[in-house]
Order: C-alpha cells, then structure tokens, then sequence
C-alpha cells in the first residue's frame, strides 16, 4: 500500500512538472493563468477540499492476557479519506514559499483483531477505529513557474475508539490522540485563484495505555500505537 501511494503521488508530480514545462512561455488561453515576469502564484489565503486513500495501522500489546492470545497484534485496514483544508501561504518572489495549513478529514478506518469463538456462541475481538483526523501543519518548498514542490510537516490528532470484549467481560473507550506528521506533496496553479494538489502523508501517534477492571476485580490493561499513511489530491481556491 506504501509503494502503490508513493507511486501514486510520484507520477502525479512528473505529470504535473511536465505540464509546466511544456506551458512555459506559451500563451494561455483567456481566463487562465498567465505567466508574466514574476506572479505570485500562490501567495495568499485559501480554502480547499481533498480525498484520497488511507492504511491505518494499529499496534496492540494485551498486557495481562485479557484474550486467550495475549502476545502483540498487528492490524491494517484500507478506506477512502475526504475532507477540507484551510491555510495561507507566503511566497516570495518567485522562487520559495513558506506556508501554514490545517485540514480535518473523515474515515472509518478499523482495525480488528480476532482472538476465537468462545463457548457463549460470540467471538473474543479488539477492535481500534479511527472516525475523523486532522493535521496542523507548516510546509516549505519551490516555485517553479506554476508548480509548487513542498515538504510538509507538524502536528496530528485523531479520534480514535478503542474496544474489546472476551464474554462476558468487554471494554470501550474513546479519546482524542495526538502525533506528529509529516509528508511531500505538489500544487499546481490551474488557473488565477484556483490551484490543484497532491500529498503523501505519514501521522504517528503517541502510545496510549488502556486500563480497565472486570467485575470479579481483576484488572487488565493494553497498550496500543496508530499510525496512518495518506495519499490523496485536492483543489484550493485562492483568496
């Protein structure tokens, strides 16, 4: 999945590059961009939507044998992502840009783990789910004549449900987890306000430990580590 997004955003990138190229110092058609002198392309505030497609992978240690298997799990699970973005960029002159962004993005990424059937007819399950997640990110780069190319990186969160059962005991719990990110990605001006992009992103977020006690006493706890890779495209319109 990592090889197929890398790919993905490595020939959105050629593809885009090559169309810069190809229309430097070529007239535009009327209503589009226009390259003369030095046009800052990209300065400004904008808004945008994005979608693509997200691996959350979950990392899981039962750390006192809750289920039968209580060595480390591993779980992947691969779904379509969308969501908006906002941020504003400072270009100067031509050739550089710094800039600050902030996006939240829907999912329904879940990554189960099966134990085995029990004896009350119900399988024994952990089960990590991710519902929204979102980023708060600087990014930094190069102008070339329309093309943006640009490193990303920053902060991360995500909504994340955490839950088992081993009948008839089980357990639930959600919170907001935070992490880091960080990624590569191009932008490309289309037209005067309006730009397309596409980013490859890696989030990592902190571990977290779950402790819980069933009703006979006895107390159990896992610990658990998320990680996300996104690939995915948008459009931004530019204020």
């Amino acid at each position: 999945m990592r090889k197929v997004l890398l790919g993905l955003a490595a020939g959105v990138s050629l593809m885009l590059a090559a169309g810069g190229a190809a229309a430097d110092g070529m007239p535009r058609r009327a209503g589009g961009f226009k390259d003369v002198g030095c046009i800052p392309a990209f300065q400004g505030f904008y808004i945008g939507a994005q979608g693509g497609y997200a691996q959350y992978t979950a990392h899981q240690n039962d750390l006192d044998g809750f289920l039968t298997d209580n060595s480390g799990w591993t779980s992947t699970d691969n779904r379509f992502t969308g969501g908006v973005t906002v941020g504003y960029n400072f270009q100067r002159s031509c050739g550089t840009l710094f800039g600050v962004e902030a996006d939240w993005s829907w999912s329904n990424l879940n990554a189960t783990i099966i134990d085995e059937p029990n004896n009350v007819g119900t399988t024994n399950r952990i089960t990590s789910n991710i519902n929204s997640y979102g980023t708060l990110r600087t990014r930094t780069g190069l102008v070339i004549d329309n093309l943006l190319l640009y490193v990303t990186g920053g902060l991360a969160w995500a909504t994340i449900d955490f839950d088992g059962v081993d009948s008839p005991n089980s357990f639930s719990f959600s919170d907001t987890r935070w992490g880091w990110t960080a990624g590569i990605g191009t932008e490309f001006a289309l037209w005067q306000n309006w730009t397309f992009k596409s980013e490859i992103l890696y989030m990592n977020f902190d571990d977290k430990t779950y402790s819980f006690t069933i009703p006979t006493g006895t107390r159990f706890s896992f610990q658990t580590q998320d990680e996300v890779w996104v690939g995915r495209a948008g459009v931004n319109y530019k204020f």
